[in-house]
């Protein structure tokens, strides 16, 4: 019997959302779909504009036939506060929840009673030396945000499962739980935000986010041609960052921008590998919408001195023979709807 699991994905320009069938060893993909987030989406407050995401959200499960009314929902990664805690000395669960809730109120800036707080512990180690030490990775999502997100998918007739972070769910559908993945810095390349997240054994280590994403490139380059912000967008998708179109005026508008990006994955990437040497990020993976752009993964491989790459999160999906190049050419975009389906219960 089909075990059913839907992973939602309510982007700022798109919503996405991707069904599995994991009633076997390996999730099967049964369907996927995007629609056009109707703007300005989520991060208004006025209640019919939330309607229309909901619309949105219904038609997307109608005209792409999933047939489950359940789903697990992504919360975007600048609406929730995560820190990795990495000065505890050995504690115990019970000493850890009071000492997690005193060592919050440093990072969290408002009330922590307007937060759910949650927690996973990294690493622990035994407690008989003096050196022992506790690393959790703390997630605090405002009650606010919550309930925005429950009261769109409740007018779309979606029951939410479970709301998880963009990285949690990209880290599951790209790096998954395979203990010999090398250490991997994950950029997902959003349209207001780029989050960054370190992943070593399966586990987050590090996060970063920074408001430089998709739409201040196209800005930029509107800015620079004095073009309509659809012809700035066109430009960005066609010629990016490749050097060799254009005379490179395209590349030459948008690098101050690329180069915020990459400077704060050359920071993340110094202090991981200064903090835990011995096992230092091999790889970077692009992720999000602004992935695909050309001659990203060029320009990131000689910023970063590493291997760069687009992200799959089909490769451990089983799919229909002749689906594989449809999919590869959409790939980035449904990292976190994989992530979020794959979600064990």
């Amino acid at each position: 019997m089909a075990k059913l699991s839907v992973g939602l994905d309510i982007g700022f320009f798109s919503i996405k959302a991707v069904q599995l069938d994991r009633s076997g060893n390996q999730p099967k993909l049964m369907t996927l779909g995007a629609m056009p987030t109707p703007l300005p989406g989520m991060i208004s407050e006025q209640d019919s504009d939330l309607e229309k995401v909901a619309e949105t959200i219904k038609r997307l499960f109608a005209n792409f036939g999933f047939n489950t009314k359940e789903a697990v929902v992504a919360l975007p990664e600048n609406k929730v506060f995560t820190r990795v805690i990495d000065d505890l000395p050995y504690l115990t669960d019970e000493e850890l929840s009071s000492a997690i809730k005193y060592a919050a109120e440093e990072f969290i800036p408002m009330p922590l009673s307007d937060v759910n707080l949650n927690w996973q512990v990294l690493a622990r180690s035994d407690g008989k030396n003096k050196n022992s030490k506790t690393i959790v990775l703390v997630i605090a999502s405002p009650k606010m945000a919550v309930e925005k997100y429950v009261k769109v998918l409740s007018l779309a007739g979606i029951k939410a499962k479970a709301l998880e972070t963009d990285l949690i769910a990209i880290t599951r559908s790209l790096v998954g739980r395979n203990p010999f993945s090398p250490s991997t810095l994950i950029i997902q390349l959003g349209a207001t935000s780029t989050d960054l997240a370190v992943v070593s054994q399966g586990l987050i280590w590090l996060t970063r986010s920074i408001s430089t994403g998709g739409i201040a490139l196209t800005r930029q380059l509107a800015q620079q041609f004095n073009f309509e912000v659809a012809q700035a967008e066109e430009y960005k998708k066609v010629y990016g960052l490749s050097q060799d179109q254009l005379e490179g005026k395209v590349f030459e508008a948008m690098k101050p921008l690329a180069d915020i990006i990459a400077t704060e994955a050359k920071r993340i990437t110094q202090a991981f590998d200064t903090k835990y040497p011995q096992n230092q990020i091999k790889r970077v993976v692009l992720s999000g919408g602004g992935a695909k752009m050309p001659g990203l993964v060029i320009y990131l491989a000689n910023s970063l001195g590493l291997e760069v790459q687009e992200a799959d999160p089909w490769y451990s999906v089983i799919k229909e023979k002749g689906m594989e190049a449809k999919l590869a050419t959409v790939a980035p975009l449904y990292s976190v709807a994989v992530g979020l389906a794959e979600r064990e219960d």
